[in-house]
């Protein structure tokens, strides 16, 4: 039995359930690609804790609570770094109970915490008549905020990411690829789709609906079909047999010697790296979401054309993570040029934002917007575990997830203050291309942590 397989086995408390109510192993073909297909489900229904799905309710919410554009994403910034700070917490209780059993704490949580956020209002009369607190309903739509953006952008999507890390090797790029049109889709579809359900049920009987769906089906399809890894099922990684996964070749492309700790991998250039190329995508794409029918005004573009960036961008993004994950799975192309890929793509969409009244610059943030998403996806996904390992990556993930909660909750505060003090969100979006400056240096420090003096001559 190999090293990684004794090191990565599930504990005690969650594999007695792996073959309940049915075992894995019997399935007729590998049972990673239903881990697929359940993790993708997981990060869709995550959309209404994400800013694309936050994004249309807040014209609604300004109104109910009677509050300015800039107390909302002031709000906005304290619920979503609030909620990222406590995410590292999350993930090491992932790796404790597994994806399963998270799944279902995220589903009901999110579930709940939307119904929560349709009251906000309502909440608001009803302590207002009791209590003479200043800001209070600055106080409780930041709570409303952290509720879903915990349960919504951290968790769920967390479980996603991290179940198909721990099915996949060979494979992971693909698997996220594949898993990445859906998701791709339903991300760029959300706010057309939400404000259609706005228009028939109101946005308060949208934040019902969705919580009803979310609470009942996704935590029925969790519970059912998640399982942790393929060692508590008694199979192997990719599908491979036992001796044949040792003999694979391919497998020495990429090789797990080491299951690093989330210590271990907190003191890792590498990690931070990384994590600041995901982080700063984030916060650019998360400000550019938040504020785009604002952008559109201040540049000459109707609602319309605005929000058409995101739906052609996806045309961009999935034929791009095919080919990066295609590179990535069977070549020893180093994903330290993927992150300056990255790097380059948040620079191209950023410089075309900045003259998105014309034609020419709609394109290019078009095409750097979609290049951007489908590196992006590619590697948040392949990256941690490759050089990390599985055994502990829910607590390696969660401190990442943290950082990218947190800038995403930066990026609309900033760009909205930025625009007020800097006079434009062209000069908001001048000033971030500090950014992809410093992801593009520390790409050039990065190595595999797999990657013993042992094995020097290895890529990773």
């Amino acid at each position: 039995m190999n090293a990684e397989r004794q090191t990565s086995n599930a504990p005690p408390f969650y594999s007695k359930w792996a073959n309940t109510p049915f075992a894995p192993a019997k399935c007729p073909f590998f049972y990673g690609w239903v881990i697929v297909a359940v993790s993708t489900m997981s990060i869709i229904f995550s959309m209404p804790g994400q800013t694309a799905g936050i994004g249309i309710f807040t014209d609604h919410i300004i109104a109910a609570l009677n509050i300015t554009r800039h107390q909302l994403s002031l709000a906005y910034m304290i619920g979503t770094i609030s909620s990222g700070l406590i995410l590292p917490f999350a993930g090491k209780i992932l790796d404790r109970i597994g994806v399963r059993f998270m799944s279902l704490f995220a589903s009901i949580g999110l579930a709940l915490s939307l119904l929560i956020f349709a009251n906000v209002g309502n909440i608001n009369t009803f302590l207002s008549a009791r209590f003479k607190v200043t800001w209070l309903a600055m106080i409780i739509v930041s709570i409303a905020f952290f509720l879903v953006r915990f349960f919504g952008q951290g968790n769920m999507t967390m479980v996603g990411r991290v179940a198909m890390g721990r099915w996949f090797n060979n494979w992971r790029g693909m698997a996220t690829a594949i898993a990445g049109v859906p998701i791709a889709f339903f991300f760029n579809a959300t706010p057309w789709l939400l404000n259609k359900l706005i228009d028939s049920y109101g946005w308060q009987g949208t934040c019902y609906l969705t919580a009803g769906l979310i609470g009942i089906v996704m935590t029925v399809i969790g519970v059912l079909f998640f399982r942790d890894n393929p060692e508590e099922c008694g199979l192997v990684m990719d599908g491979l047999k036992e001796g044949r996964s040792q003999q694979n070749s391919r497998k020495q492309l990429h090789p797990t010697r080491r299951q690093f700790t989330r210590p271990e991998a907190l003191h890792s250039v590498s990690f931070w790296a990384y994590v600041l190329g995901l982080a700063a995508h984030g916060l650019i794409v998360t400000a550019i979401a938040f504020h785009i029918t604002s952008i559109g005004q201040e540049m000459g573009k109707s609602r319309e054309q605005a929000v058409l960036m995101f739906f052609y961008s996806s045309f961009i993004s999935i034929p791009a993570r095919f080919a990066i994950s295609f590179i990535v799975d069977y070549t020893r192309f180093r994903l330290r040029y993927v992150l300056m890929m990255l790097a380059a793509t948040i620079a191209c969409y950023t410089l075309g934002l900045a003259w998105f009244n014309t034609t020419a610059g709609w394109i290019v943030t078009t095409i750097g917007f979609g290049l951007s998403g489908g590196t992006w996806g590619v590697l948040s996904n392949v990256t941690f575990p490759r050089y990390f390992g599985r055994k502990h990556l829910g607590a390696i993930s969660g401190v990442c997830m943290s950082v990218l909660v947190i800038a995403s909750a930066i990026g609309p505060a900033y760009f909205s203050y930025g625009r007020m003090i800097l006079g434009s969100y062209r000069n908001a979006a001048f000033s971030t291309l500090v950014l992809p400056l410093i992801i593009l240096i520390l790409a050039f420090f990065t190595r595999n942590p797999q990657i013993t003096k042992r094995a020097d001559n290895e890529k990773d």
